[in-house]
């Protein structure tokens, strides 16, 4: 069986503190638009996490990150928003796609994807085409979200005792959670996690402004495990090199967000090692 781990994500930013206040049914649809659906939420005073069929969404005062894998249609969600929200309201947007296992599965390209967003908010596009191909596409003013701290972990080919116990779906969702350990590592956290069926699994968690996001998929074509972070190095580090002991990679790379222009968000792509 084969399953497209790897992500597409959409992060928008508004120029109004609003998005919380918006009904449930809005978030509802528009994740449907992409072909998933809500599985559960957590939520403090500064964040609100979706937990979904195909990995995650979450919501601040006046920014949204909507993160799905899969065959999922993440462009229709974009599109939804932006007939929703008038133009002069958006600040930032922020389309990117990873590097698909399988492209021809997906129900569209990069680039096909580019007419789409160019026709209401006309942006500039970014390529890696080295070890890691990905692409991104974006409009706006980048500074304005809060991406300085925002780490991603993508480890492709994972091995070991417990990933194949993941991939026999041998493993309960207690098991999972004390095997990642994450509670070790971080401050408090809220949790909200899921254990597919036959296998995979899914973790949202909050603290403060601060989220985690962790997402498996154990098949044997698509092996891979994700992560994305808005904690500081600091302390995402010493869980990182966790998680890459803990599953021995074929390949792995880190992603770094930062920001040191006022229009330009430069990515910063490395391998992940455990030192």
């Amino acid at each position: 069986m084969f399953y497209e781990g790897t992500e597409k994500r959409l992060e928008i930013s508004l120029k109004q503190d609003s998005l919380l206040q918006f009904p449930e049914a809005f978030w509802q649809e528009m994740v449907a638009q992409a072909d998933a659906f809500i599985l559960s939420k957590i939520e403090n005073e500064n964040t609100r996490a979706y937990l979904l069929s195909e990995s995650s969404l979450f919501i601040w005062k006046n920014r949204l990150l909507l993160i799905t894998c899969g065959n999922t249609s993440l462009i229709k969600a974009a599109q939804f928003f932006q007939k929703k929200i008038a133009k002069e309201n958006i600040q930032s947007l922020l389309f990117h796609r990873h590097q698909a296992i399988r492209p021809k599965f997906q129900k569209s390209n990069f680039a096909q994807d580019c007419v789409l967003l160019n026709t209401y908010l006309p942006g500039k596009t970014m390529r890696w085409r080295e070890k890691y191909k990905g692409d991104l596409f974006l409009y706006g003013n980048s500074s304005a979200a809060d991406s300085s701290s925002k780490h991603i972990l993508m480890l492709h080919g994972l091995s070991g005792l417990f990933a194949t116990k993941l991939q026999a779906g041998a493993v309960s969702t207690e098991q999972i959670a004390a095997t990642l350990a994450f509670t070790d590592f971080f401050p408090k956290l809220a949790i909200d996690q899921y254990t597919f069926t036959p296998k995979g699994y899914s973790l949202n968690a909050l603290a403060g402004n601060n989220y985690l996001t962790i997402h498996i998929t154990p098949e044997k074509l698509s092996n891979y495990l994700s992560l994305e972070s808005s904690f500081n190095k600091q302390i995402l580090t010493p869980f990182i090199k966790h998680l890459i002991c803990l599953f021995t990679p074929s390949q792995s790379h880190v992603m770094r967000f930062t920001k040191d222009m006022s229009d330009v968000l430069q990515i910063s792509l490395q391998p992940a090692v455990a030192r």
